[in-house]
């Protein structure tokens, strides 16, 4: 079987896709009108990777996007919806942390200095967007009910911070252990403590810890990557014992290359689980039986074809490319206090030579989490052995007496 390349997707047809939704959503994308530029981003990033940013006028997006803009002193950031003034006493239109850092990398895709960003103001929500655990909520909101906080949240403040470098608004200690105490058993990360493993979730903790100069703290890096290699199947799986999804290609994908792990991701059996979820009008589905594409899969599926290497790189640590990213690097700040940790792959992958996907050409625990993952009778539990053994001694009587038949006709 020939390996998939490229000229096997429909490029073309996915930046039409995407160049289509950038003008005119469906009618069932109305109950997400709050988050348009959530949208707008899946639009604009997905277009930068299929190599089709030009297609569209840059300027008037970033205009729009800055249209989105608080101009409160003490609440700033993006809204995800045109701003609607009420007569009503309580004004509870605010800004949206993931608006805020979706509009931040699509500034960033587009060429944007980020010159117009009203960085006090943003750091003022941040201060209200933190909680006490060290967590972030999506809105301040009148009371703590009022908005959701959990894992992806927390990203989004440290993408904010790192783009922006407003570490000094965050208490970056009770960050770090909210991260921490929502590592479950077996590694993985969930959207909050005692939280089964996600990994949408996984990937957000990583990315946040990688900004913040952290990552190195992480224990349990080992099992992780365990866990992470353990959900492709083809496709990968965001939880255990779930359906291949789409979107994991990046989510679980991600999190292998924030672990200097890059290299674990069966990229043959990934592209060919999207190629399946490819839709013929455009874009991807969720699920290879989906009827329809939608803009999270479809954008998620672009990215996942960037990490098999089939398109453009990808940046993972802001989800954007990695032109975009070296473009604007330079202004990015990592946590004071952090520290880069450097993935036990990142010598062999700055001297240009990519490993090998078999675990003979790798080292030390990323051979073994290979070996781990590949069928190997002597990893199978003494209860399996057990079984046979029984159901061997129960069907040898039976055997016994057909050869006895076979023998005296």
């Amino acid at each position: 079987m020939a390996a998939m390349k490229l000229e096997d997707f429909s490029v073309k047809k996915h930046a039409i896709f995407f160049q289509q939704q950038l003008e005119k959503m469906p009618e069932p994308y109305k109950t997400m009108d709050v988050n348009r530029l959530t949208l707008l981003y899946f639009c604009i990033s997905g277009l930068d990777l299929l190599g089709a940013l030009d297609s569209i006028d840059k300027e008037r997006i970033i205009r729009f996007i800055y249209s989105y803009q608080s101009d409160e002193a003490d609440s700033g950031g993006f809204y995800g919806y045109p701003l609607v003034h009420c007569s009503s006493a309580a004004d509870d239109t605010q800004p949206h942390i993931a608006n805020t850092y979706v509009a931040l990398v699509m500034l960033v895709i587009l060429g944007d200095d980020l010159s117009r960003v009203r960085r006090d103001a943003v750091a003022a929500s941040m201060r209200k967007w933190q909680l006490p655990d060290g967590s972030f909520c999506c809105v301040h909101g009148m009371s703590s009910l009022d908005s959701e906080n959990d894992m992806r949240f927390v990203f989004c403040a440290a993408a904010i911070c790192y783009m922006l470098d407003l570490w000094h608004a965050v208490d970056l200690e009770s960050m770090l252990s909210f991260i921490l105490i929502s590592q479950s058993y077996d590694s993985g990360f969930g959207m909050g403590p005692q939280t089964e493993s996600h990994g949408g979730c996984t990937y957000c903790a990583l990315a946040a810890l990688s900004m913040m100069g952290k990552l190195g703290e992480l224990p349990g890096k080992d099992e992780l990557i365990n866990w992470c290699t353990k959900r492709q199947l083809r496709g990968f799986q965001g939880r255990v014992e779930k359906e291949m999804d789409s979107c994991y290609s990046f989510w679980v994908g991600g999190s292998l290359n924030l672990l200097g792990a890059g290299p674990l991701l069966e990229s043959e059996n990934c592209a060919r689980f999207l190629k399946d979820c490819e839709s013929e009008m455009g874009g991807f589905q969720k699920f290879p039986h989906n009827k329809f594409p939608d803009l999270l899969h479809s954008y998620m599926s672009v990215c996942g074809l960037s990490l098999c290497g089939l398109l453009p790189p990808l940046n993972v640590l802001l989800n954007m490319s990695e032109r975009a990213f070296s473009s604007a690097a330079h202004r990015f700040r990592m946590a004071p206090g952090g520290r880069c940790w450097e993935p036990p792959l990142a010598e062999r992958m700055r001297e240009g030579s990519r490993p090998s996907r078999t675990p003979r050409a790798l080292d030390g625990t990323t051979a073994a989490m290979m070996e781990e993952k590949s069928w190997n009778v002597r990893s199978l539990p003494m209860s399996f052995w057990a079984v046979l053994v029984l159901a061997l001694a129960a069907l040898l009587p039976r055997l016994l007496q057909l050869l006895y038949r076979q023998n005296e006709a």
